[in-house]
């Protein structure tokens, strides 16, 4: 069997993830795609506009055939502990491909800056203390270092899909899996804010829903999300960027200095710096914005919110196993292919009821929190089910 295997957020899926997706199975031909999804935060550490079981049944309508969720403790991580929870579930569930988005499609420039960061040289070492003594943050450093040492991938890790990519490649490599890598070239911006219909940013298009502007959005994404969207929208069944502030400012006001201390990826009186903008902000972006700097990006700021939110401290992190089993959001219906799984080295669970006796509390309190933003009741995920095309 030929796997194809996707890690994504598909918040919300458009045009340029349609693009992908089928530009992965025309060069793979795979028997199968599966998808390992990011749950109701994400690897930024912001809330999911869609809630799971919605972005699945987006990536079936568009092609896919079984959707899986990553543990939210693998999800709200650094690019190296993001790829590695993903990595591990699509090589356990049988994949034999990874496609990924990226600026730089040179696989083997890309393979050559993994394999420096995974097993550095001295003069690689060497530089990078030295970056970071001189007060640079340490993606700045990093990116700075690789630099010096490969000049052939001078600005590689200042793209955020390549940086992703060389985290694949690395998880790839520490686990030894059986997987053969298949870099797609993008062609829009991450960040942009201007919405092109065929490359659109994800966060551009959730901008534009967010304030209003809904011809643009839906001019970017394929109809069948444009429908389901529509639907939330009108259900308010999306999280209310107010609440979502009111929530994280609560929980950061209320946490004690030893709750702080608590937090996991702390260095340099940064958990000093966020308890103060805590008591000052009025909104999470306006905190993000108070600690944002060269040492300080945006995306971990964020993320230290978000482990704040789901009450996670450092043992929850160090004492994490690789994901022991995989909660199935959606499936596309195929015997042969459930078939396959009963022999599979990871369990795949198909209840959300069944999920519960085993998934980490704060895979449940996500979820807990993500119906609070979304002014519904504190049942779910346990009143949905999974979808099936």
């Amino acid at each position: 069997m030929t796997i194809l295997g996707i890690i994504a957020e598909y918040d919300p899926f458009h045009n340029g993830h349609l693009y992908h997706l089928n530009e992965a199975k025309k060069l793979v031909q795979p028997d199968f795609t599966y998808v390992v999804l990011s749950p109701c935060l994400k690897q930024r550490g912001s809330f999911s506009l869609l809630s799971p079981p919605d972005r699945a049944r987006l990536a079936l309508e568009a092609g896919a055939d079984a959707v899986f969720a990553l543990p939210v403790l693998w999800t709200v991580r650094d690019a190296d502990h993001y790829a590695l929870g993903a990595v591990s579930m699509l090589s356990r569930l049988g994949a034999t491909h990874l496609a990924f988005g990226v600026e730089t499609d040179d696989l083997s420039l890309l393979r050559r800056t993994a394999d420096l960061l995974e097993s550095p040289s001295a003069a690689f070492e060497g530089v990078l203390k030295g970056v970071l003594s001189r007060g640079s943050g340490y993606p700045s450093a990093l990116s700075s270092a690789v630099r010096t040492v490969l000049p052939q991938a001078a600005d590689l890790l200042d793209h955020p899909n390549n940086v992703l990519a060389v985290s694949y490649l690395k998880a790839i490599r520490r686990l030894g899996a059986s997987i053969l890598p298949i870099p797609l070239r993008r062609t829009g911006n991450y960040h942009d804010r201007i919405i092109n219909p065929a490359c659109p940013s994800a966060s551009a298009i959730r901008g534009a829903l967010l304030r209003g502007s809904y011809s643009q959005a839906y001019a970017a994404v394929p109809s069948y999300s444009e429908a389901l969207i529509r639907r939330r929208f009108l259900e308010k069944c999306i999280p209310d960027p107010a609440v979502a502030d009111t929530l994280l400012l609560s929980r950061l006001r209320s946490m004690s200095a030893a709750d702080y201390a608590q937090l996991p990826d702390l260095s340099e009186g940064l958990e000093n710096a966020l308890r103060h903008a805590a008591f000052t902000a009025s909104r999470q972006d306006e905190l993000i914005g108070m600690l944002t700097g060269v040492r300080y990006p945006a995306a971990r700021i964020s993320r230290l919110c978000a482990c704040a939110l789901l009450q996670a401290a450092p043992e929850d992190f160090l004492s994490l196993p690789l994901p022991e089993s995989a909660l199935l959001l959606g499936l596309r219906k195929n015997p042969e292919m459930t078939a396959l799984w009963k022999s599979l080295p990871l369990p795949v669970i198909s209840s959300f009821t069944e999920w519960k006796k085993t998934a980490h509390p704060a895979d449940l309190l996500a979820w807990s929190l993500w119906a609070q933003c979304c002014h519904l009741p504190d049942t779910l995920p346990f009143s949905e089910k999974t979808v099936s095309i």
